[in-house]
């Protein structure tokens, strides 16, 4: 391994591995490629949540998107065919906002690691920022279990209860990727691996660490705000 300083990246310090077959701008641009194209599959995904999410509302079949027109006189029914006297409960926004915030946090300290690796700052603040990042994703996936336990429906309580759960799983499934992640930015960075300028691992990672902030973000606008 080789340490050394690229010109066109403000003269910091960047790794180059000796004897690689590919030069360090080629590695570092396929890898830049490679997440890039992973967020790039992943908004498509977040696009087709949102449309169906919004054309399930607009489209409200026999009114049960929540069953608003549901009563004991004209009542609904459910998946199972038990029937449906009132208008479905909305989720308590706070477990969607504070996961978000959540997710909010951690990516910002994912990019604090970045910016502290690019300085050649001390292994421990490195390692330290990285694991809090971590705790609180953590945070975020307990606090999204937990939602799972305390909602007002289930999934078979009309399309907006289906559609809020697959949310929720989409959700908890994109923070524990981010958390398995994050734990290996933490083991390394107490190795020493970003010890001395080699930060480009760690932009990768926070690139996609502030995607999935922002994926979480909107899907939490959406969810306390369109139910």
């Amino acid at each position: 391994m080789a340490i050394t300083t690229d010109p066109a990246d403000q003269d910091r310090v960047i790794e180059a591995v000796a004897g690689h077959h590919e030069s360090r701008e080629q590695r570092h641009f396929k890898e830049k490629m490679a997440v890039w194209i992973f967020i790039s599959g992943d908004a498509i995904f977040l696009l087709m949540e949102l449309f169906y999410w919004f054309y399930l509302r607009a489209l409200n079949t026999s009114g049960m998107w929540r069953g608003a027109a549901c009563s004991k006189a004209n009542p609904c029914t459910d998946g199972l065919g038990n029937p449906i006297t009132n208008e479905i409960t909305k989720a308590d926004p706070w477990y969607t906002v504070s996961i978000a915030i959540l997710a909010v946090i951690a990516a910002t300290l994912i990019w604090g690691v970045e910016r502290s690796a690019q300085r050649q700052a001390k292994r421990g603040a490195i390692s330290g920022a990285a694991a809090v990042g971590v705790l609180a994703l953590l945070a975020a996936i307990v606090v999204q279990c937990y939602q799972f336990g305390h909602l007002p429906f289930t999934t078979i309580d009309g399309t907006y209860a289906s559609t809020f759960e697959f949310f929720m799983g989409s959700t908890l499934a994109h923070l524990s990727l981010l958390a398995f992640i994050g734990v290996g930015l933490w083991t390394r960075a107490r190795q020493g691996a970003y010890d001395g300028g080699r930060w480009y691992q760690v932009r990768i990672i926070r690139v996609f660490a502030v995607w999935i902030a922002v994926s979480t973000c909107i899907l939490a606008l959406v969810m306390s705000a369109f139910a």
